[in-house]
């Protein structure tokens, strides 16, 4: 593609170099102008399928990673604190579960820390089914100030946001770092991407009295950076 640019690009210059003053030269430019853009277009749409391609194989991969964690939200830190003896803690007796503390791989504090919230704790369990456990009994920390979460990927917790703030949070919920939601007909739908849940934010309208998300930080995407070159390309060239 770069080969193919940089030939089109000198081809064009030279046709400016050798354009006489004829009337005709405007025109000639301006049609050579066009073909060219077309090109540029074709090249960057092939871009931007690559680009979305390789997010979605990298999201799914970094999700499977992650189907053994959970994190768990409003653990107040103590002193000299054994993060995996803590929540192990919380699991046995808010849930009324019994496993031992070979059930958790490995565990730490997320983030920095804040004078308001705890930090939260990420917690890898050592099997799939030790962490299904544990999300299957997260209902007995109704009441407390306590509560857990899949370890998202960023894409997928900016999408789960999203859907909940249209749909509402009895709607959505996540499964092995899915994003479920069911929208106003009864039709439950599985989220993975934004090509998945941006047609349902078109086609069912928002839930009243939910707020709208703020924007986050770090929310362009790869395929808007490519637009931002394509504007800056053009306009160094072609000024």
């Amino acid at each position: 593609m770069e080969e193919r640019l940089l030939a089109r690009m000198n081809e064009i210059n030279e046709q400016i170099k050798a354009a006489g003053p004829g009337k005709d030269t405007v025109a000639k430019i301006a049609k050579e102008f066009r073909v060219f853009r077309v090109l540029v277009y074709k090249i960057l749409g092939t871009l931007r399928r690559q680009i979305s391609e390789c997010c979605k194989c990298s999201d799914e991969q970094e999700t499977r990673h992650r189907r053994k964690d959970l994190v768990f939200m409003g653990i107040p830190k103590v002193k000299d604190e054994d993060c995996s003896k803590v929540v192990l803690e919380i699991i046995n007796t808010r849930l009324q579960l019994n496993l031992p503390l070979s059930a958790i791989k490995a565990s730490r504090r997320l983030g920095a820390s804040t004078k308001d919230l705890p930090r939260p704790i990420l917690v890898r369990f050592t099997t799939i089914g030790n962490k299904a456990l544990v999300w299957r009994a997260k209902t007995g920390l109704r009441g407390s100030k306590i509560s857990a979460r899949e370890f998202l990927t960023r894409s997928r917790q900016e999408l789960f946001v999203k859907a909940r703030h249209h749909f509402g949070m009895r709607a959505c919920w996540t499964q092995d770092g899915n994003i479920f939601l069911k929208t106003a007909d009864g039709t439950k739908h599985k989220v993975k991407c934004s090509g998945d849940l941006s047609p349902l934010l078109s086609k069912y309208s928002k839930v009243v009295g939910v707020p709208k998300p703020a924007a986050g930080r770090g929310e362009a995407s790869a395929v808007s950076l490519v637009d931002l070159f394509v504007f800056f390309f053009l306009h160094c060239f072609f000024k």
